[in-house]
């Protein structure tokens, strides 16, 4: 089951309304869910990390990194492919951030495909987004 999950900066309101949106498509896979679908606020990375137990998922942050274990640290470890906002985006409207995932809907998917532990960063491109492969 292909799973994109949404972490703690992501309103759970906010992904549930993607939810809704993205459950029009003909395909069911992959489903959008966000972290508190198991965890507790304030649970930490590694915790919550642990829970997901999908055959295949990603992890879509708006962690910049600021809190010690680091998100992208811990799904580099795992093996975990990851999906970082840019600081830009990160600020953005959450409009625009629901505008940039629906814009990038093929490019996210193409993420299942990439190696496990790949990083790539959704970054303001003008007035549109672009998904960019990171080291």
């Amino acid at each position: 089951m292909k799973t994109i999950w949404f972490d703690a900066t992501f309103g759970r309101p906010w992904v549930i309304t993607l939810e809704n949106l993205f459950s029009m498509r003909k395909e069911s896979e992959p489903f959008l869910r966000h972290i508190y679908a198991v965890s507790k606020p304030k649970e930490q990375d590694p915790s919550w990390i642990s829970k997901l137990d999908e055959n295949e998922f990603i992890i879509i942050s708006g962690d910049r990194g600021n809190k010690k274990p680091r998100l992208p640290q811990i799904c580099r470890e795992k093996q975990i492919t990851h999906i970082i906002l840019s600081s830009t985006v990160h600020h953005s409207s959450r409009f625009e951030r629901a505008r940039a995932i629906i814009m990038l809907w093929p490019h996210l998917l193409e993420t299942f495909e990439a190696p496990s532990g790949s990083r790539f960063q959704i970054e303001k491109s003008g007035v549109d987004y672009a998904l960019i492969p990171k080291n």
